[in-house]
């Protein structure tokens, strides 16, 4: 029996004058069908990997040397600077909301995201290890070279979890495959304080603290 469906508009010959109902017309619609769900795919697998790309990026950009961070730093940088990145934006539209009309789907959507990123940080926090030498290291040497992050780059990575109730658990989530490139202990001295600077601005009055 022959095959009728075609795969791209192009094969399809007489595409002017159809009639609705006629085969060349369903072969058409299926085309269509077919190119909107790939474009849909596509478009997902994009979102997916940007979302994917957004924690290491962040954590990427708040190195300012290639020295690594204390660990009280890094759980400082996670609990006052990440989780807390969307925190005047939703307080704005929460603002902005009219009383009765339903939430602004950016609200809700930020809302949501911040509600499951305080659940991960109760249960486990993942994270580049920013506290190993060799990791910041490599990182700040691609923000120095403009390096493009992909996965690939993520999956070198040695990744480590950290914990809001507990201040001295790190769990390794992630080995990476730093040990093969040579990297050694990485620099001397140590990068920022991210703890003495969520104070320094508390104390200056720049982050609101509840009573």
């Amino acid at each position: 029996m022959p095959n009728n469906r075609r795969s791209t508009m192009k094969k399809i010959g007489g595409k002017d004058g159809i009639h609705p109902g006629s085969r060349k017309a369903g072969q058409i619609t299926r085309v269509h069908l077919r190119n909107a769900k790939l474009a849909s795919q596509a478009k997902g697998r994009k979102e997916l990997n940007q979302m994917k790309l957004f924690r290491p990026l962040f954590f990427l950009h708040s190195l300012s040397g290639p020295a690594a961070l204390s660990l009280p730093s890094l759980r400082a940088l996670i609990s006052d600077v990440f989780l807390t990145r969307n925190d005047d934006r939703i307080a704005e539209l929460t603002a902005e909301r009219r009383p009765g009309r339903p939430k602004d789907k950016e609200l809700l959507e930020l809302e949501e995201l911040r509600r499951r990123e305080h659940a991960e940080w109760e249960t486990g926090f993942e994270v580049p290890n920013l506290t190993d030498g060799a990791t910041t290291r490599l990182m700040y040497s691609w923000t120095e070279s403009g390096t493009n992050l992909q996965s690939s780059h993520c999956d070198l990575l040695p990744w480590v979890r950290l914990f809001a109730n507990d201040e001295t658990t790190v769990v390794v989530s992630r080995a990476g495959k730093l040990d093969k490139m040579g990297l050694g202990d990485g620099v001397d001295g140590e990068g920022d304080n991210w703890a003495a600077m969520g104070k320094t601005a508390e104390e200056e009055g720049k982050i609101d603290v509840e009573a």
